[in-house]
């Protein structure tokens, strides 16, 4: 397995005209085994499958991808993390972000950035996570409660970006409804394309 639990469901992916979609999945659905598999697809294909079979569309999230000139200015403030910052980035994560899709123990985890309060402690960080050849995902982005609005999770999704887009394409997945996030990541230059999982 390239990357361990980088999914948490098996999925079955989809594309193509709706006709051709629901006839394979039709046929191929009852020889997989296994509770939490999930249909993926863009939205609209994902919605209208899911109709056609019967099923319900779970969750639409936003899968992005740099689609712009990566920022060339250093970011003031921010580094990369150490080992010695796990646990205080564990525990920044469990308070700001508890439905984070990306912990220091998972194993998809490669590196963090972020920025240290006055006493070193992190308060915003950002993961480098899951790595594949010409690709980089951004995951695990918290900042601490006390210091939202200062634009600090910009900054550290600025300096994500500069340094993942000298190793190739940079890409992260956003709620659909997390307007903030969506708006950060798009003045950075990640276009938005709307994913569906749908029950099977």
């Amino acid at each position: 397995m390239f990357a361990p639990r980088l999914n948490r469901s098996d999925r079955l992916v989809h594309a193509g005209e709706v006709d051709d979609v629901v006839a394979l999945l039709r046929e191929v659905l009852p020889t997989v085994r296994g509770e939490k598999v999930r249909l993926l697809a863009q939205a609209p294909l994902a919605e209208r499958v899911a109709e056609r079979l019967g099923t319900e569309v779970l969750a639409t999230f936003g899968w992005m991808h740099l689609a712009a000139d990566p920022p060339r200015q250093p970011v003031p403030g921010v580094e990369w993390l150490t080992e010695a910052d796990v646990p205080a980035i564990d525990a920044l994560l469990r308070a700001a972000n508890p439905g984070s899709y990306l912990f220091p123990d998972d194993p998809g985890a490669l590196r963090w950035a972020g920025i240290r309060d006055a006493g070193g402690t992190p308060i915003s960080v950002a993961g480098d996570s899951w790595p594949a050849p010409g690709l980089r995902y951004i995951s695990g982005v918290a900042t601490h409660p006390d210091h939202r609005g200062e634009g600090l999770s910009t900054r550290v999704c600025t300096f994500l970006t500069r340094e993942l887009a000298r190793l190739g394409d940079v890409v992260l997945m956003a709620d659909s409804d997390n307007e903030p996030a969506l708006r950060v990541y798009r003045r950075l230059g990640f276009r938005y394309t709307a994913i569906s999982a749908a029950r099977r």
